[in-house]
Parts: structure tokens; sequence; C-alpha cells
């Protein structure tokens, strides 16, 4: 058969499908509104039970796929826990090898993931090197399906493969998906490398899902040796104020003792409010009586978190010589910033004002009373 005759064949199907068009169309045209109508609703119903029939084959045939694959992986899954519980009450230097069919290696591992959770020290390397075949799997998975089985991959290898298989962790840092990107930081921001850093701060601004505690958590636990580029960070402007002020709080957390310094120029130039209450956290924590001076003059801020966190911070830091600052501070129009301005007058020994204060018919003896009982217990 040569090219013309299979074009007449196709010239001569499309001329009666579009014959058959007309007549079906001409049909209707002939047709009072009246019956057009009741033939179209007639034809809706056939198309829909017709939808509906296939709709549930297809069900039933997806629940009966599903559950052969859920019988099958139960008889996997007992099968491979009883060879491993074996090569793991085995004394070998070498760990014995499992053979595993080709459809069946990407079951393996994640079966393997789930086992590992459950190990520590010697049994733990046991598993990662029955999985370590099969590792490069997961690795090509990391960039197919939905972001959850992507960033569960991610965890997979961090288990049973970290740190041979790091790169393809780190390009997943790359992602779209916050929560590809966010199991990939985690992994990364390990004691061990601490030159991570300088791949997990340019990401952090993407993470506005995530606490601020959490964010600051993941990045103290790579240690005081990223505690110089936190700084670095944290003094720069052009960055986001969300980065800066993990960077912050990542510092206090670490207990960096040259944070309080770079803390103090922050709060020296005057920026976001909220870096501005975190920075004087840190003085609070980790400041020293030479920081006095600036706090005194933060005190009368006309923003009331930063009023707040400064007298906390001079609570911490100050003496009995600025009790006529903490005093005056009882009269803040905010009774947050009061709170905190009678706390300090505990925390600066002048105990005996708070008692006079709460046995006076002061504006502020309420607060001076819930301090006195916070701290006596009463």
């Amino acid at each position: 058969m040569n090219f013309d005759r299979i074009l007449d064949y196709l010239r001569g199907a499309l001329s009666f499908l579009k014959s058959q068009g007309e007549r079906f169309f001409s049909y209707f045209e002939t047709l009072p509104r009246l019956d057009l109508a009741l033939q179209l609703l007639i034809l809706t119903v056939v198309f829909l039970f017709v939808l509906t029939i296939i709709i549930a084959i297809g069900v039933v045939l997806l629940r009966a796929k599903n559950n052969l694959a859920s019988k099958r992986y139960s008889r996997l899954e007992r099968s491979w826990e009883g060879q491993i519980m074996e090569i793991l009450s085995i004394d070998e230097d070498e760990t014995p090898s499992m053979i595993i069919k080709g459809r069946d290696r990407l079951f393996f591992v994640q079966y393997l993931y789930r086992f590992a959770s459950r190990l520590r020290g010697q049994e733990l390397q046991i598993i990662k090197d029955l999985a370590q075949p099969y590792l490069a799997i997961i690795a090509k998975n990391l960039k197919r399906g939905y972001p959850e089985l992507r960033a569960r991959n991610i965890n997979i290898l961090a288990t049973l493969g970290f740190p041979e298989f790091i790169d393809p962790i780190i390009h997943s840092l790359k992602e779209d998906a916050p929560i590809v990107k966010m199991a990939a930081a985690r992994i990364l921001a390990h004691v061990d490398y601490p030159e991570h850093i300088n791949l997990i701060l340019p990401e952090l601004s993407h993470f506005d899902e995530w606490s601020m505690n959490f964010l600051a958590s993941m990045l103290s636990e790579m240690g005081p040796a990223i505690a110089p580029r936190l700084r670095e960070e944290l003094l720069n402007r052009e960055a986001s104020v969300r980065v800066r002020i993990a960077a912050a709080e990542s510092l206090r957390k670490i207990g960096d003792l040259a944070a309080p310094d770079t803390a103090a120029q922050v709060l020296e130039a005057g920026d976001d409010p909220e870096l501005s209450a975190t920075c004087l956290k840190l003085l609070r924590d980790m400041g020293t009586p030479r920081f006095r001076p600036l706090l005194l003059s933060l005190v009368n801020s006309p923003i009331e978190i930063i009023r707040i966190h400064a007298f906390s911070a001079l609570g911490s830091v100050g003496s009995k010589e600025d009790a006529s600052v903490l005093l005056a501070g009882l009269d803040d129009p905010s009774s947050w910033v009061a709170l905190q301005a009678a706390r300090a007058l505990y925390q600066s020994n002048s105990t005996e004002v708070l008692e006079k204060i709460a046995r006076s018919d002061h504006v502020r003896a309420s607060i001076a009373q819930q301090i006195l009982t916070e701290v006596h217990g009463l």
C-alpha cells in the first residue's frame, strides 16, 4: 500500500465522519424545542451513566492492584526481616549481601530506612552496608514524584548514605518545593560540615512557613565554627530581616562570646524592630554592664517591643544605680513594658522598691505584687 492510497483512505474516513456529523446536527435542527431538550437530556444521562461505570471499574481495578501490592510487600517484609535479623546476629567482619530483585530494590531501601530508625552503632552500619548498592536508585529519584516523596528520599539518603551521597542533597537545596528545600537544609546543617552554612544562608529567606525557633535551632546545631559567618550575616543590611533574625537567634543559642558586640552594632544602626528585639534578647542573655548606656537609651524608644526587651536586658546587666530608670518604666502606658520594668527591678536587687509599690495605691501595684508572688512562690 503506497502513500497515495493511505491519503485516500484518510480522506474517505474524514468525509464519512463529516457527513455523519452533518446528519447528526441536522437531525437535531429539525426537532421541536421540547423534543430537542428531551433528546439532549437523555444523551447527557447516558453519557454520565457510562462515565460512572468507567470510573467504578477503574476504582475496583485500582483497589485490587493496591491489595495485591500490599500483600506482596507484606510477604517481602517478613522475608527480609528474618534475613536481616540473622545477618545482625552473625559476628563477622564482612557484612553478607542480600539478593534483591530489580523491581523490589526501591522498596527494599525504603524498608531498610524504617528498620534503621530502631538501630544504632554497628548494627546501623550493617543496615547502611546492605542499602549501599541500591542508594543510587534513590539519588536518581530526588527530582521525581511529589514534593513529600522527594523529601523522604532525601532523608533516606541522609540516614543510609551520608556523606557519600551529599552532592545530590546539595542540589536538592535549590528545589522550588519548600519541604524539599528544608529537608536538604536540615541534612546539610551538620556539625562536621560548617562550610555548608554558605549554602544554607542564601536559601533561608525561602523558609517563611517555618518557625524562627526551628531555623535557629537548625543552624546552631552546626556548632561554634559557623559563628563568624553568622555575625557577618547579622551585620549585612542587604540580607533579609528574617535571615538576620535567624542568625542572631543562632548566635544566642551557640553562646558566641563575640555576638553581643555585633548585636550592639545592629541596635545602634536602628534597623527593623523585630531584629532589634532579637538583638536585645542576645544582650539580655550574654551582655555585660558595658552595654548599659546603649540599653538606657533604648528604654525610651517609641516602639513598644524595643522598650520591653530593653528593660528585660537592663535587668540582666544593670545594677541598683538603674532603679530610678526602672521605676519610671512602671509608669509606661504599656502594661507589658511595665511588667518587664518590674522584673528588672527585682533582678537589679531593688526588691524593697517593689515591696513598697506593692503596698501602695500605685497604678502598677498589682504588677509589683505579681512579680513578688512569682519570686516567692506565694
